[in-house]
């Protein structure tokens, strides 16, 4: 190397260096301010991604809040309606007073809502009992002609899988009865059941005795012996209550049934084609089927609701709008962030 060129790097070697130290402060400059930009931006995203998300589950919550309140509102046994309607009343299990769905007072209740909507058009009990207790089916029937009578509303009976005793009572109050070819109907009559515990009583020398102001007070007292005075007090109320649901089915069933009235006191059941040949029914279908034949109506079951309070269906309809919201936001096209 000669003295020249030695010289050279010496003179040009110091600024050179400070000239790429220079170079490399400016890219990373660049790179934080670049980063900086980024950091901003996801920031901005991450906000409105947040915003939109709550926003969708405060949406949720209110269709959830809305529909409890539309229930609540219709909670004595009416459904929501906005136009023409076919009202469905459920008449489900034992006719019982203790019944919380099929108590005479809730079945009542949710037909005379049905009643008075201007919405409903046509109102079908869908029977699904296999009976009950006589007044309670007695209650129903009331309220049906209540219905027929101040509201003028056509009201149907469509029979399930099983529409027996009380259950077909309350069908013989509609204007027309529907059953499924292989429903089960009848059972017409009445029945008294008492156990009979005296006999084991007596095994384990044990003795009831009841002190009454009268001889029949303690009737069908299961730990006692029945009397033949007894016996015969309970038969004959039986037989009352028989012929007074005898005497509703010839009443109800006039010129519609095919044989003499005897015929349909055994108690025995007959599906719904033998029922139909029997005069017992109008006409074999189903609840579908008899929908289909008013398609301008909208079916609305209008109950009865088993009662859970207010704070069960409230938290119901918030968890279920919560819910809603969350998978909206799981969705891959409900929320589009670029």
């Amino acid at each position: 190397m000669t003295m020249t060129s030695i010289d050279n790097t010496a003179a040009h070697g110091p600024q050179a260096s400070a000239t790429e130290q220079t170079g490399i402060l400016q890219k990373m400059l660049t790179m934080m301010l670049e980063d900086n930009r980024r950091r901003e931006k996801q920031q901005r995203r991450d906000t409105w991604f947040k915003r939109i998300a709550i926003g969708l589950l405060v949406a949720a919550s209110l269709a959830g809040y809305y529909t409890f309140f539309r229930t609540l509102v219709s909670s004595g046994g009416g459904g929501a309606t906005d136009g023409p309607t076919l009202a469905v009343i459920q008449v489900r299990g034992a006719i019982m007073p203790d019944s919380k769905l099929t108590s005479g007072g809730r079945v009542s209740a949710a037909i005379m809502a049905a009643a008075k909507d201007e919405n409903v058009k046509k109102i079908v009990l869908y029977i699904e009992s296999p009976g009950g207790a006589p007044v309670e089916a007695e209650r129903i029937a009331q309220t049906v002609n209540f219905a027929r009578e101040k509201h003028n509303k056509p009201i149907v009976a469509v029979i399930g899988n099983l529409g027996a005793s009380a259950g077909y009572m309350v069908a013989l109050s509609a204007d027309e009865i529907v059953s499924g070819q292989y429903s089960l109907v009848g059972s017409i009559g009445a029945v008294i059941q008492s156990w009979q515990l005296d006999g084991l009583l007596a095994r384990l020398d044990v003795k009831a005795k009841s002190y009454t102001s009268g001889e029949l007070k303690a009737l069908l007292n299961p730990f006692e012996p029945g009397t033949e005075k007894g016996a015969k007090k309970a038969q004959d109320l039986v037989n009352t209550l028989g012929a007074q649901f005898a005497d509703l089915v010839a009443e109800r069933r006039a010129g519609k049934l095919t044989q003499d009235i005897s015929t349909y006191t055994s108690g025995e059941v007959w599906n719904g084609a033998q029922a139909l040949k029997l005069g017992l029914v109008d006409a074999n279908g189903t609840l579908e089927s008899v929908a289909a034949a008013t398609p301008e109506l909208e079916m609305v079951n209008f109950g009865p609701f088993e009662n859970k309070g207010l704070i069960a269906p409230l938290l119901g309809a918030v968890q279920d709008g919560v819910s809603r919201g969350v998978q909206a936001l799981a969705e891959p096209t409900a929320i589009s962030v670029r």
